[in-house]
């Protein structure tokens, strides 16, 4: 911000004449003229305190951080280096209006450091990357940020943020740490971890009893199982499974992310449930 004052102000005889009073709202062209610098005032924003512990928890979580701002690279590549972000390639805005559909999928990818965006290019980069298969979550405070953020997988906020920023997020962080995102994402990992083991169980269980039901009845002259019985069975094995939320995860499972493998499901079902067959067959054979 630059402060001026009137020319006479530049003469010790002019007694501050050429000042403008505190009180004045209304200026005109002719304000303008005459005038010389009296000095700078600066402004110094520095970057949340756990961001450089956040930045390098999300690393090592297997969370690529990528940075999406409207500021100009000088800016943003002294934060980068605050935080202890490494900046791979850099891309401005304008780089990227004049790149084909293909250059811009590469770009987005590649790069982890894109400035002078304008709020659609937030969002556009934002989609590209859900296109490309990623989980994506987007932390924004300001009015730009909310296209990206509702572009977001997940959209994040801090309760400092503008209203719309806010209302476009699905989460609204109450603590200035930002700490709570590695956080966050790990205890999502071992839900995630965790809700895998139930289907399983569930699963096999399911298919183990079928198959268990219908070769007793191919061996058998009359039903094994009355459907009351099959139900009465599934709530009991229900209840067996009630402790699963609160289960540990081992730590090779929340290092990485975690994706959905519907073939890893079925195999294990395929695998478990004849086996969980063998031990209703024996005991008919032993009595």
């Amino acid at each position: 911000m630059l402060e001026f004052q009137n020319d006479s102000m530049a003469r010790p005889s002019a007694r501050r004449k050429g000042e403008f009073t505190r009180d004045r709202v209304t200026y005109s062209v002719a304000d303008e003229t005459e005038m010389i610098l009296l000095g700078y005032i600066a402004f110094f924003d520095p970057p949340n305190v756990s961001a450089s512990e956040a930045a390098a928890l999300l690393r090592d979580a297997g969370v690529a951080v990528k940075v999406l701002t409207g500021d100009n690279g000088l800016v943003t590549g002294k934060v980068c280096r605050d935080v202890g972000i490494e900046i791979e390639r850099l891309v401005s805005g304008n780089e990227l209006s004049h790149m084909t559909e293909n250059e811009f999928s590469r770009t987005v990818v590649e790069a982890n450091v894109f400035v002078k965006l304008s709020p659609t290019q937030k969002e556009q980069i934002v989609q590209e990357l859900r296109n490309g298969g990623h989980v994506v979550g987007f932390m924004g405070d300001g009015i730009n940020d909310a296209p990206a953020l509702r572009a977001a997988d997940v959209g994040i906020s801090v309760d400092s943020a503008v209203d719309v920023a806010k209302e476009a997020a699905d989460i609204v962080l109450l603590e200035k740490s930002l700490l709570v995102l590695e956080e966050g994402i790990i205890e999502g990992r071992k839900v995630f971890a965790n809700i895998v083991k139930y289907i399983r169980m569930g699963a096999s269980s399911n298919f183990g009893n079928m198959f268990s039901v219908v070769g007793a009845s191919y061996l058998l002259p009359f039903l094994p199982m009355l459907p009351v019985q099959v139900l009465t069975n599934n709530l009991l094995y229900d209840f067996s499974q009630t402790g699963i939320p609160t289960d540990s995860v081992d730590e090779e499972l929340i290092e990485r992310p975690l994706k959905w493998n519907i073939d890893n499901i079925k195999r294990f079902m395929v695998f478990i449930g004849p086996i969980s067959s063998i031990f209703s067959y024996v005991p008919q054979y032993l009595i």
